[in-house]
């Protein structure tokens, strides 16, 4: 187990470092998902900085941006069997270590079982807080807004990592928006808020209406004022690598004892030139050679995505009533064919299984 808590700054910057690097060597060698966890790490570390992973539930969305957490929690020399038969899993396992609270794999699911955690826990009467690391992409399947609901109207504490490694969500309108996210973030504006709220509390109801919509007006120009409409704090965006900026937004929303929504923004891919930016190719990979980017060995068989991908779209060009959808995985199904050679048949409804069953039983129906 690094001890990550007793480092200071530089220390735990220098950590990130090695963290990364680490995980350059291992994935390349095994293959694995690369970008969303070089890009995951000053997260991570952070989050091991603030919180107690001994007691906290640290509950990684899909899981398969955890290989940071692995490291910290005790599985440094064993990290090379990644994905190996025997070895060290791709996804948090809890048979695996004690640190790896939920088996998982699937998209989407964290904030739910944040919320599921933090009713059992307050029913215990116990101080922990669970934490939840989710991804933006995730942020497009119902049950994640689902859980949010919910977790706004029992307001249990929980710290949602919101990991905006796109920039899809709401992005910062103009240098002022920038401004005010810092401020925002910020232990003092959360203090200063706390005491406004107390002193609107005891002012007539006209003055304290005027006060409100002042507030509003400044909301309006950040991105946390969806999550706030739902009865959630909001702390963001923050430079998700920036180490002691990520630090002192975790320990605000933890010192909060309130659901809170903590946005951080990431470069998906951060650290190894070739990946960042790149954000299909490089988010799960086959061995490759590190200097190069390219993949050590191709087989010559075809696989079987490749057949069923050949095989779709001839069968589609001999019947119109064929179409296709996926749940943002167009090009893990070998579904991506039908979709360049017939775009007008083919949708992609990113992950949002119920309504892509249910849409696709519709057009059924239709023919």
């Amino acid at each position: 187990m690094i001890d990550v808590k007793s480092m200071n700054v530089q220390e735990l910057e220098a950590l990130c470092g090695k963290l990364r690097d680490k995980i350059l060597q291992t994935v390349s060698a095994n293959g694995g998902h690369l970008s969303s966890n070089i890009g995951a790490v000053e997260l991570i570390v952070a989050m091991h900085y603030v919180f107690d992973a001994a007691k906290d539930p640290f509950i990684f969305d899909v899981s398969h941006q955890s290989y940071a957490h692995k490291l910290i929690t005790g599985r440094w020399d064993k990290f090379d069997t990644l994905r190996k038969f025997g070895g060290i899993s791709g996804y948090t396992k809890p048979s695996e270590s004690k640190y790896d609270y939920f088996i998982a794999g699937h998209s989407s699911t964290s904030i739910s079982l944040a919320v599921g955690a933090s009713k059992a826990i307050k029913l215990k009467g116990e101080d922990r807080i669970p934490v939840s690391l989710i991804g933006d992409g995730s942020m497009s399947a119902g049950i994640a807004y689902e859980a949010l609901n919910e977790l706004g109207d029992i307001k249990n504490p929980c710290v949602i990592i919101l990991n905006d490694n796109e920039m899809s969500i709401s992005k910062p309108i103009g240098a002022f928006s920038n401004y005010l996210s810092q401020m925002m973030a910020g232990p003092l504006y959360q203090k200063f808020k706390s005491r406004v709220e107390k002193f609107l509390s005891y002012m007539p109801d006209g003055a304290a209406y005027m006060a409100r919509r002042m507030e509003e007006g400044i909301r309006i120009f950040t991105p946390g004022m969806f999550f706030e409409e739902l009865g959630l704090e909001y702390i963001g965006p923050v430079n998700g690598h920036d180490v002691k900026a990520l630090i002192e937004a975790f320990s605000v929303a933890k010192g909060m004892k309130k659901p809170v929504v903590v946005h951080a923004q990431t470069l998906k891919g951060k650290g190894y030139e070739k990946a960042e930016g790149h954000l299909a190719s490089w988010h799960g990979v086959s061995p490759f050679d590190l200097q190069s980017g390219e993949a050590i060995k191709k087989s010559a068989a075809k696989s079987a995505t490749a057949l069923f991908a050949e095989n779709l779209t001839e069968l589609a060009s001999e019947h119109k009533n064929i179409v296709g959808v996926t749940a943002a995985m167009p090009t893990g199904t070998g579904i991506d064919a039908l979709m360049e050679r017939f775009p007008d048949r083919f949708w992609d409804v990113a992950i949002a299984e119920q309504h892509a069953v249910a849409s696709m039983a519709a057009m059924a129906k239709e023919g």
